[in-house]
């Protein structure tokens, strides 16, 4: 059974989501050791910050409005990359190269005082970021997956005629 790219992505984006909510269920139900053990991965991508960070049941997510928006973005995106891949070349490179300047902007203009930024637009220049990187994300993984089996089918080939030939003893 061979299983696409695009399926195995979805449910890494998911599960990653699913990470990231249920942190703070974790804590609401006073299990603080496993939530430390769930909040720890994502601290090592997004800085965290509650006060720039949904919250569910009064506890902040595992990841800020922006990396919240990404994840979920790259998973919308990953389901709708055959969509996406029915798009000229042209114009798939410049939603991505659009989206990254909008998130760059939006991450990088607070800090000249000309634009503090708000949950929403966080959240949503993620989610467009996400999006429009997914597709890209689902043919690269594509590629590493026809590299692994390509090199274990040649493995299996290779000590199929060993055995054809006996050099392998059963």
């Amino acid at each position: 059974m061979k299983i696409s790219a695009r399926a195995i992505l979805a449910c890494i984006w998911g599960a990653i989501i699913i990470a990231a909510l249920s942190a703070p269920l974790l804590l609401s139900g006073s299990f603080s050791t496993a939530a430390f053990f769930n909040y720890l991965p994502f601290s090592f991508f997004c800085h965290q910050i509650p006060e720039r960070s949904f919250t569910l049941f009064h506890y902040p997510l595992a990841v800020c409005h922006r990396c919240t928006g990404i994840y979920f973005g790259l998973f919308l995106g990953t389901l709708l990359s055959p969509v996406f891949f029915r798009i000229p070349p042209r114009v798939q490179r410049a939603s991505i190269i659009s989206a990254a300047a909008l998130l760059a902007l939006d991450a990088l203009l607070p800090f000249t005082g000309l634009w503090n930024g708000f949950r929403l637009c966080r959240f949503m220049t993620g989610l467009v970021f996400g999006i429009s990187a997914a597709p890209f994300a689902v043919v690269g993984f594509g590629e590493i997956l026809k590299d692994i089996r390509r090199k274990t089918s040649i493995k299996g080939l290779c000590v199929m005629k060993r055995k054809a030939r006996g050099g392998i003893a059963a």
